[in-house]
């Protein structure tokens, strides 16, 4: 009877010690699948770069600019690295919930070349990416990095739209909020900046941010300006990026 407690006990025991260490195994193995998944980060982020490493510029200006009179195309990129800049600083953001700010989708209006869009498809919180470019040729360029990194599974995340916002209906694109949006606007006319903005304001969920180079001048009461950070861009070191929200 005696024998028979003490191995109880002992199974008991041992039962214990190895309840104990199941959470233990567990947090170990998030941990090598954090790991993992941050080295396939890194290999898609660098083979992007390799692929792309600068800012290419249009080779048929001329032409372009006559295909598309009427439209302010000058090119220019940001920076790989500027890009990084303003997500970590806009992941600082409080929204009104003081909830941080968690973009599960990013949109690059001018999208050019298609790379801040691979860039943010890397991300693990960013679920959908839209790059909307009006020029085709670029548009062109886009599909083709994005071919040449298919064989990375964040490629799948990133749809490359060929059309002028206008003509689009990000209320049906959209498929997960809040939204990170970046357009380069430093050579737009206002008016354009302005409508932009409205479409924005009018059609994205609540809490999304959109950054731009130069401000709206229109009164967009569901909208409240965030401050603005310095970025490199393929222009100019140092840019400054305008900071928005929209609010409810």
């Amino acid at each position: 009877m005696y024998m028979y407690r003490k191995q109880t006990a002992s199974r008991q025991t041992a039962s214990r010690q190895t309840a104990g260490r199941r959470p233990r195994q567990k947090r170990q193995g998030t941990r090598r699948q954090f790991y993992c998944q941050q080295s396939l980060d890194q290999a898609f982020v660098q083979e992007l770069q390799q692929l792309y490493p600068q800012c290419i510029r249009d080779d048929n200006k001329d032409t372009l600019e006559n295909k598309y009179e009427g439209h302010r195309i000058t090119y220019g990129e940001m920076n790989y690295d500027g890009l990084e800049n303003l997500f970590q600083h806009l992941l600082m953001f409080d929204n009104d919930d003081s909830l941080k700010f968690n973009p599960r989708c990013f949109i690059d209006v001018g999208s050019g070349r298609g790379k801040l869009c691979l860039y943010m498809a890397s991300k693990p919180s960013i679920d959908q990416v839209l790059g909307i470019e009006l020029v085709e040729p670029r548009h062109q360029d886009a599909e083709q990095l994005k071919s040449d990194l298919s064989s990375h599974s964040f490629t799948r995340k990133v749809r490359f739209i060929n059309s002028s916002i206008f003509d689009i209906s990000l209320r049906s694109l959209v498929r997960t909020s809040p939204v990170f949006v970046w357009f380069s606007n430093l050579c737009f006319d206002q008016n354009i900046t302005d409508d932009i903005y409205q479409k924005l304001v009018d059609e994205l969920p609540v809490g999304s941010i959109i950054c731009s180079s130069k401000v709206p001048d229109i009164d967009l009461p569901h909208c409240v300006n965030k401050g603005s950070i310095e970025i490199d861009m393929s222009w100019k070191s140092g840019s400054t990026v305008n900071i928005f929200q929209i609010i409810k």
